[in-house]
């Protein structure tokens, strides 16, 4: 799968696993004061935005950086027409 597929074809809430180079991470503190991710990656046929909640972002910290080629698994999310990915389980390649 690539993230062209997942922009014009997956629907809200569809398991998906793809692989794809960090081209930027922007980390923010929540309300319970722990960090999170937001982060755009891209693969050859486009660029989508994944969030890394505080327990994927804690365990992943050291690899969820940009320039980093990761493979990760998620759910499609349709927040204000743009789709993004909450990823659930990440790793480097």
């Amino acid at each position: 799968m690539n993230i062209k597929k997942i922009k014009e074809e997956i629907g809200n809430g569809i398991q998906i696993t793809i692989a794809g180079i960090i081209e930027t991470s922007r980390q923010v503190i929540t309300k319970n004061n722990e960090r999170m991710a937001f982060l755009k990656i891209s693969d050859l046929t486009g660029s989508i935005e994944a969030v890394a909640f505080p327990s994927i972002f804690k365990e992943s910290v050291d690899i969820l950086v940009p320039e980093k080629c990761i493979a990760f698994s998620g759910k499609v999310s349709l927040r204000n027409g743009e789709k993004s990915v909450i990823i659930e389980a990440v790793k480097e390649i």
